[in-house]
């Protein structure tokens, strides 16, 4: 008999065997089933193999959805600090969520403390780090305030009714709770604004939306240099509700009306026919006065021709749903002898990370720059 081993790519010993005459005559083989069970046997390891990293993948996927944080409106309210809660009101909650992959599920908080004069936002967000962890963050912006919100003072009660549902919003404003579509229709128009108020001297009108609710300017980094979204008329203590941003004729609305010439009035035009005013120096912060050159009445401004192009399909879809977006009528620039009266739709698109001006009156002019990050929420005006 003459014997050979050979070791397979499979790391298996196979036998094989080839008949000769002994010199005693008589003929020994080894059985060919041998060969044959010992490769199956690998074969079937290898299945085995493969069936136990599917199993373990599952119930990785498993742990994973289980392991969620079971948070709700109510027990993160509970999470701001005491003394915060204590000395602040209530005065917005907002819920938002997306499901998928790369879901997230986004609670936020709104607290108005009337004793120093102060605007707070908690946002606590849960996602899944690597896409599969789940991971909790919290956030928050605090600024000072010339307003007082107190009128928009709610019950944290109505926390309670809150329910966590996919890819849906929730507002709770004013103790009424408002869900998906409901939350846009609740805001005014600019055109309800303006109505009746055709002699009406500007120096700007403007409209706000937010797909969150923030406060403060938002600032963003383009190479080593940063920026910011919003100046002293925008920037300064105002709070953002949140809406999707799809009907671009309904929002916080916002006017600005001179007093004399160095001080601006600021009304500002909330949903439910909440109005709050303030006033400040634009003497200090641009060296500038108020004069005629800055100032207009609706009858040199074509309103319907203005609102017509914000209603545009096409621009709608342009701007991302994770944006804050502003329209802004007034005459620009402010140091040029005359100024000309000019309509921009200026927004920054988080999510994408870009940040656009677009002139849509008198002519159409856009400027567009990506940037690298958002650096966070500023109030330093």
């Amino acid at each position: 008999m003459n014997t050979k081993y050979i070791l397979s790519q499979s790391g298996f010993i196979m036998v094989t065997s080839q008949y000769h005459g002994s010199s005693s005559g008589v003929g020994e083989e080894v059985h060919p089933h041998t060969h044959t069970t010992t490769h199956n046997g690998g074969r079937k390891m290898k299945e085995l193999l493969v069936v136990l990293v599917f199993v373990s993948i599952l119930l990785l996927f498993a742990y994973a959805y289980s392991n969620q944080p079971n948070e709700t409106m109510s027990s993160l309210y509970q999470k701001i600090p005491e003394q915060v809660r204590e000395n602040s009101q209530l005065i917005a909650a907002y819920y938002s969520s997306q499901t998928g992959f790369g879901g997230f599920r986004e609670y936020q908080f709104a607290l108005y403390n009337p004793n120093d004069r102060t605007i707070s936002i908690y946002t606590f967000k849960i996602s899944k780090l690597l896409k599969i962890w789940p991971r909790i963050t919290e956030n928050k912006i605090t600024c000072k305030t010339q307003l007082n919100y107190s009128i928009l003072a709610t019950s944290p009660e109505k926390l309670k009714n809150f329910k966590n549902c996919g890819n849906c919003r929730i507002l709770l404003y004013k103790d009424r709770i408002y869900k998906n579509g409901e939350i846009e229709s609740i805001y005014p128009s600019i055109e309800q604004v303006i109505r009746g108020k055709e002699n009406t001297t500007y120096v700007k009108l403007s409209l706000l939306k937010d797909s969150e609710i923030t406060t403060g300017a938002v600032g963003f980094v383009i190479g080593d240099m940063g920026f910011y979204t919003d100046d002293v008329y925008y920037g300064r203590g105002l709070l953002y509700l949140p809406s999707p941003i799809v009907n671009l004729t309904r929002g916080v609305v916002v006017e600005f009306l001179p007093v004399d010439n160095e001080t601006i009035k600021r009304v500002i035009h909330y949903p439910g026919n909440v109005t709050l005013s303030d006033e400040f120096k634009i003497t200090k912060y641009y060296r500038v006065n108020i004069t005629r050159n800055l100032t207009w009445t609706l009858k040199e401004v074509p309103i319907e021709q203005i609102l017509q192009k914000l209603d545009s399909k096409q621009l709608q879809k342009t701007i991302g749903e994770d944006s804050r977006v502003r329209l802004e009528i007034s005459k620009e620039p402010l140091w040029a002898k005359t100024p000309k009266l000019e309509a921009w739709l200026i927004w920054i698109d988080k999510g994408k990370t870009v940040y656009i001006e677009k002139r849509i009156y008198p002519t159409e002019k856009t400027y567009k720059e990506k940037f690298s990050f958002i650096s966070g929420y500023y109030c330093g005006w």
